[in-house]
């Protein structure tokens, strides 16, 4: 186990301090601050300042977005980077085990992951407060922060997916296959869905780690709403409706974290597997 952390310690220290994590991050960072401006010309208006519905409107889209190419760019040199450039096989001609070597990279993604998720999501809730001035109650702080670990097991099923690639592929060929299954859930997947009987819409759907994201955004960071119908007179918003409860979203958003976890845990698994049986040249 000590040496899984000597692993991850030094693969942390190299994503966090390599130019791409940086980049992304103030990429990241940018496009919630062009969100927030928007958000904050809306307010403006003026709009009802609901604290977890403007976190949901800024948060999720960006993320749904931004969290895949996050985990793409980070998974898809994970073994074949190491392999063209000749380190993978100096670190294994050293006593650490191949298992120790793909447990340290996973670990110190996670964890760099998890870091670019936190310090973005919480630039927007603090943009949110002193900004815009909006202050959450006590309720819609838990809920942001239940949300932000199932942010990160979503950037972590695209890292895993990219990371399965790289294993028995080039670089070059990583990257494109990794894009090209990011594209294909991201945009065909909804397309495919739309176009579809209602009764397999739900089927296709879920196929994307996306949609598994969405709805737990839905349930958690979406405290209350309306059922709206048209009268003669006009439209009319009537009967307040509610998830309820945190623990009553959770468990709603339950078979779709459950998804995630799984997706990510296969995975890892097929990584593990196909890393830990291959020749290395």
């Amino acid at each position: 186990m000590a040496d899984v952390f000597a692993v991850a310690s030094k693969e942390f220290s190299d994503i966090v301090r390599g130019k791409r994590f940086i980049i992304l991050v103030v990429i990241f960072g940018l496009i919630m601050i062009i969100a927030m401006a928007t958000i904050y010309v809306q307010v403006r208006n003026p709009m009802p300042r609901d604290f977890i519905m403007m976190m949901r409107n800024i948060l999720v889209p960006t993320l749904l977005y931004f969290a895949p190419v996050l985990g793409v760019a980070l998974g898809c040199d994970t073994i074949s980077g190491e392999r063209e450039k000749g380190t993978l096989k100096l670190i294994l001609s050293q006593p650490v085990y191949r298992d120790t070597v793909i447990n340290g990279k996973f670990l110190a993604a996670t964890s760099a992951l998890s870091l670019a998720v936190l310090i973005t999501s919480l630039m927007s809730m603090g943009a949110l407060i002193i900004v815009i001035g909006v202050t959450p109650t006590a309720e819609e702080t838990l809920r942001t922060a239940l949300f932000l670990p199932f942010s990160i097991l979503f950037t972590m099923t695209y890292y895993s997916i990219a990371a399965f690639v790289s294993t028995s592929k080039k670089t070059s060929q990583s990257v494109i296959l990794s894009i090209a299954l990011w594209a294909v859930f991201t945009f065909a997947v909804p397309i495919l869905a739309i176009t579809s009987p209602s009764d397999v819409v739900e089927a296709i759907s879920s196929v994307s780690p996306n949609y598994h994201f969405n709805k737990i955004s839905e349930y958690l960071l979406t405290s209350h709403g309306f059922t709206v119908h048209t009268t003669p007179q006009g439209v009319t918003r009537e009967n307040k409706w509610s998830y309820g409860s945190v623990t009553t979203c959770l468990i709603y958003a339950g078979p779709n974290v459950l998804v995630l976890l799984i997706m990510t845990a296969l995975a890892f698994i097929f990584s593990y597997i196909t890393f830990t049986r291959q020749e290395v040249r």
